[in-house]
């Protein structure tokens, strides 16, 4: 097998996808990006792709999957479904995955020049070529980001839809970005007057520990004191950090938790429910079931 550059172009990205490109904007007279989606196989083993200049969001338009990333040598996996973001980084990565449930799978691909990045950042005030934090992000949530790529899927499929439309939109998605993921020295946000944030390492730690305590009753108060704020700050700005409320993150993670252990273990769903932070099985499975599309002893037989 060739070996893979350590960058290629937008244009050129494509060649090193796996499945079957359903739409492109390549020929639409859009300006400042690129958006394909594609069907993707129900599993891949791996898949090697270079890294890419542009700026390149990707999520899930149908489906849902159990994707594994390996970024440097390290490998990494979450189950993705429908509005889980994630970012292609500026170096080569390897992906494999398998489809979960019975939905055929499709993918979005947004490319954003750089050149218009630098140039929105210049007109907020921020420092040039700000670097945003999210190439070393496996998924990460934010429901306007979601809703942007679903607006731009739509008008890349409507001949009708103008190219101031997708101007405008594709500006606001890049001051978005910058507004709330740009990081490194100096950086100026435009929303400096707002309350203290809850930075990335107090986020981090709010993570850790909910992960090794998935079986306790954890509450806004206990979480709070986690990151040093009040309950009422905590809440609040951790929605805005992480797209989710406090209670939909600890429920995500417990069922990922949980599907993890259905594939991994033979222990009973009751076992798992408890493991996991659910207080009977019936609770667990409605939650899963919501969460997965199937019962969690179907999931286990998928796979």
């Amino acid at each position: 097998m060739a070996r893979i550059p350590r960058l290629t172009t937008t244009l050129a990205y494509d060649r090193y996808m796996a499945g079957e490109r359903l739409v492109s904007s390549v020929d639409r007279e859009w300006r400042h990006l690129v958006l394909r989606s594609y069907r993707e196989p129900a599993a891949q083993d791996l898949l090697e792709a270079p890294g890419l200049r542009d700026l390149t969001l990707m999520t899930l338009a149908s489906g849902a999957e159990h994707l594994e990333r390996s970024l440097g040598g390290r490998w990494e996996s979450a189950d993705m479904r429908v509005n889980d973001l994630w970012c292609v980084p500026s170096m080569p990565v390897s992906w494999r995955w398998r489809a979960i449930g019975d939905e055929p799978l499709s993918t979005l691909h947004v490319h954003i020049e750089r050149g218009l990045i630098d140039n929105v950042a210049q007109q907020m005030g921020l420092d040039a070529s700000p670097e945003l934090s999210l190439g070393d992000a496996m998924r990460f949530h934010d429901p306007l980001i979601a809703a942007m790529l679903a607006a731009l899927h739509r008008a890349a499929r409507d001949p009708a839809d103008s190219r101031l439309y997708v101007d405008t939109l594709v500006h606001a998605l890049a001051a978005h970005l910058l507004q709330h993921y740009s990081r490194g020295n100096g950086a100026r946000h435009a929303q400096s007057a707002r309350p203290e944030r809850l930075m990335p390492r107090r986020i981090l730690r709010v993570i850790d520990y909910i992960r090794a305590n998935l079986a306790e009753d954890l509450t806004i108060a206990e979480l709070a004191s986690q990151a040093g704020l009040s309950s009422f700050h905590f809440a609040r700005v951790f929605r805005h950090e992480t797209g989710e409320t406090p209670h939909q993150f600890v429920t995500r993670l417990r069922l990922e938790e949980a599907a993890r252990l259905l594939r991994a273990t033979d222990r009973t769903v009751l076992q798992i429910a408890l493991e996991v932070g659910f207080e009977s099985a019936s609770h667990f499975s409605v939650q899963f079931r919501r969460g997965y599309g199937v019962t969690p002893l179907a999931y286990r037989l998928r796979g």
